[in-house]
C-alpha cells in the first residue's frame, strides 16, 4: 500500500478536526463536519488516514433511543499512547514534571522543592532535574512543554513579568535537549488542559488562578483569547480600591494586593508581629514559618484577624468574577488555587457569587467549578501545550 502525503491544507484540516475531537469526543464524522464546516467526504477521508496512523479509533455505533431506523453514527475518539510529552512547571517554591500521553494520561511524575531564599533564580537546577526525568523514561518523547510564572517573549526568549526570573535562561533549556520545547504562561497551560483533556463540549470558559500572583485565562472559540497581548488576563492588576495599598505595578488597590498569596502572607506576618491573641502563635513558632496552609487552618479555627483579611479578599474576588460575567461570554469559571480548596472559603464565595445583579437584562449564571489544587496541574497543562503546538503546526499527522 502506497503512502499518502498530505498537503499543507489537508494537515490544517486535520488539526481543525482534532481540535473538535479532543474536547468533544467520542463524536461522529457528520457531527465533526457540522461543527467545522468541512465537507463530510473530506472528514471521512482525513479521519480514515488518522485511524490508519492510530491517532484515532472507532468506538462503534452511537446509541440513541429516538433513532428507530437508518444507519447509526459511528463514533470516533483519540487513541491513547499515540504520542508522549513531558510537561513541567516552574514556580518559586517547586519544579514539577510529568510524562503524559496525548490524552493527558499520566505515566510518571516528579516534584522538586527549591530554595526560595535567593533574590534571583537560575535555570541550572531546573535543567538538571528535567534531564534526569527525561533520561529515566522508556518511551519516545515528542516534545516538552513548560508552564511559566509569567509570559514567554519569543523574540528574546526570556521570561517576562517578574524580576526574580531575570537570570533564568530559557534558551539554555531549549539547547539542553534535541526535541521541541514550548513555553507558555502557567494559567494559559492549565486552560489548555481543560480544553484538551477534561472538557466535554467546546464552550467558552474562564480559568481564574490565585497563587503568588493572579491570572485569568479566557478560552474563547477553541483558543486562548488574544494570547499575543500579555496584558490580557492580568486580572490581578485591575483596581478594586482607589485608596488601597500600592501594588508593585505602581497603581493603588490592585486586586492582588488583597487576594494573592503573597499579600495574604504579608498581612498575616503583620498580624503575627502585632497581635497577642491570634491563633498563628499556636500554629507556628516564627513568622518565617507562616504558609498558606497555616492561614487556612487559622481561618477554619475562627481567628478573627485572619477571618477579616480572607473575607475582604473573597468580597473583592466575587466583585471581580461578577464583573467578568457581564463582560465576557463564558459558560464556566474554573477556580484554581489553595485558597479555593478550603470548603468554608469556597462556600462563602459561592454565596457571594449567587447574589443576582439588579439589571434590566440579567446575564446568564455561569457554572462555578472548583479545580482541585495539585502541584502537577501546571505540568499537566504544559503537556496540553505540546498538543496545542502540534495542532498549530499541523504536525500531529505526518
Amino acid at each position: 500500500m502506497f503512502k499518502i502525503e498530505l498537503t499543507k491544507k489537508q494537515k490544517e484540516l486535520c488539526s481543525e478536526i482534532l481540535n473538535v475531537i479532543f474536547p468533544e469526543g467520542p463524536i461522529s464524522r457528520i457531527d465533526i463536519a457540522n461543527k467545522t464546516g468541512i465537507t463530510p467526504a473530506t472528514v471521512s477521508f482525513l479521519t480514515g488516514i488518522m485511524i490508519e496512523k492510530n491517532l484515532l479509533y472507532e468506538l462503534g455505533e452511537s446509541y440513541n433511543e429516538t433513532i428507530k431506523a437508518g444507519r447509526r453514527k459511528i463514533l470516533l475518539d483519540v487513541s491513547q499512547e499515540h504520542s508522549f510529552f513531558i510537561g513541567a512547571e516552574i514556580t518559586e517554591s517547586f519544579y514539577s514534571y510529568v510524562l503524559t500521553d496525548n490524552t493527558g494520561k499520566i505515566f510518571s511524575k516528579k516534584i522538586y522543592s527549591i530554595n526560595t531564599s535567593e533574590i534571583f533564580i537560575t535555570s541550572d537546577v531546573f535543567i538538571k532535574n528535567l534531564l534526569s526525568f527525561y533520561r529515566s523514561l522508556t518511551v519516545p518523547v515528542s516534545a516538552i512543554g513548560i508552564a511559566l510564572p509569567g509570559h514567554y517573549n519569543y523574540s528574546s526568549k526570556i521570561l517576562t513579568n517578574n524580576y526574580t526570573w531575570k537570570h533564568f535562561d530559557l534558551k539554555k533549556i531549549i539547547d539542553s535537549v534535541e526535541i521541541p520545547v514550548f513555553f507558555e504562561n502557567n494559567v494559559n497551560c492549565m486552560a489548555l488542559a481543560e480544553h484538551f483533556f477534561h472538557s466535554q463540549r467546546n464552550e467558552n470558559f474562564l480559568f481564574f488562578h490565585i497563587g503568588r500572583g493572579i491570572h485569568c485565562s479566557y478560552f474563547y472559540k477553541r483558543d486562548i483569547f488574544s494570547k499575543e497581548n500579555f496584558l490580557i488576563g492580568e486580572i490581578g492588576h485591575t483596581v478594586v480600591n482607589l485608596d488601597g495599598q500600592y501594588c508593585e505595578c505602581g497603581k493603588r488597590g490592585c486586586l492582588q494586593t488583597y487576594t494573592s498569596e503573597t499579600w495574604l502572607l504579608k498581612y498575616s506576618q503583620s498580624i503575627y508581629r502585632n497581635s497577642t491573641s491570634t491563633f498563628l502563635h499556636q500554629l507556628v513558632d516564627t513568622e518565617s514559618e507562616l504558609s498558606m496552609e497555616t492561614l487556612l487552618t487559622a481561618y477554619d479555627l475562627g481567628d478573627p484577624a485572619i477571618l477579616k483579611i480572607f473575607d475582604n479578599a473573597l468580597n473583592y474576588i466575587a466583585l471581580t468574577l461578577n464583573n467578568l460575567n457581564m463582560i465576557l461570554d463564558s459558560a464556566k469559571i474554573f477556580l484554581h488555587g489553595q485558597i479555593f480548596d478550603n470548603e468554608n472559603i469556597f462556600n462563602f464565595l459561592t454565596q457571594l457569587l449567587n447574589v443576582e445583579p439588579k439589571l434590566l437584562v440579567f446575564p446568564k449564571q455561569e457554572e462555578i467549578i472548583k479545580k482541585p489544587y495539585q502541584k502537577i496541574n501546571g505540568a499537566i497543562g504544559a503537556s496540553a501545550l505540546c498538543i496545542y503546538k502540534k495542532l498549530e503546526n499541523y504536525d500531529f499527522v505526518v
